[in-house]
């Protein structure tokens, strides 16, 4: 018995059986969703996360306390990103369409955290600037508090930018795993 498949980019397979169709399908349907390259975007994501925690120790350890230390930025942001990126990173194992939608999810959730964690940067570093350097006649040396806030300033700076990096990754982990959701629903629609 001969088995005859339509795929949706309307390319027509002949074969011995509908099992090597429908297998063969599937793994071009696999082989897409790893060109999207959705373990690589992950580790970026997860190496991303773990350095604005780390990075941000220093502001926590520190005695003033601003708006990006009070809301807990890099620790919320960093816990958002890392989770998106393991899921992402964990793609191959479960190709599934619930996997698929919670991984879009989390990405999603992970653009959207940026946008307030940006504000929060940004917001704190216009309200928070370096201590002016003030020379004296015995002293050429700016005080401790003018290099401690200039190194914050900075540290905020960039952790900002590694958050833009993050929310461009996640943008693009979120839209290549909604391109391979709908090839993985035409696939589904016509196995049924």
């Amino acid at each position: 018995m001969m088995a005859v498949s339509v795929s949706t980019d309307l390319s027509v397979t002949v074969a011995d059986n509908i099992v090597e169709v429908k297998l063969t399908e599937r793994q071009t349907l696999m082989k897409s969703i790893e060109k999207n390259e959705c373990k690589a975007l992950g580790v970026s994501q997860v190496m991303l996360g773990l350095l604005i925690m780390l990075n941000s120790i220093t502001l926590l350890c520190s005695e003033t306390t601003t708006e990006v230390v009070a809301f807990g930025v890099p620790l919320w942001t960093g816990l958002v990103f890392v989770t998106a990126g393991s899921l992402a990173t964990m793609i191959e194992k479960h190709t599934n369409r619930k996997y698929i939608c919670y991984c879009i999810i989390t990405s999603a959730v992970a653009v959207v955290a940026a946008v307030p964690a940006l504000i929060i940067y940004i917001v704190d570093i216009a309200r928070h600037p370096e201590e002016d350097c003030v020379h004296t006649d015995t002293h050429d040396d700016c005080s401790h508090l003018h290099y401690s806030m200039l190194f914050r300033k900075s540290l905020k700076t960039t952790l900002a930018m590694y958050t833009v990096v993050h929310a461009v990754i996640s943008s693009i982990v979120t839209y290549n795993l909604h391109g391979a959701r709908r090839q993985l629903d035409q696939y589904t629609r016509i196995n049924n």
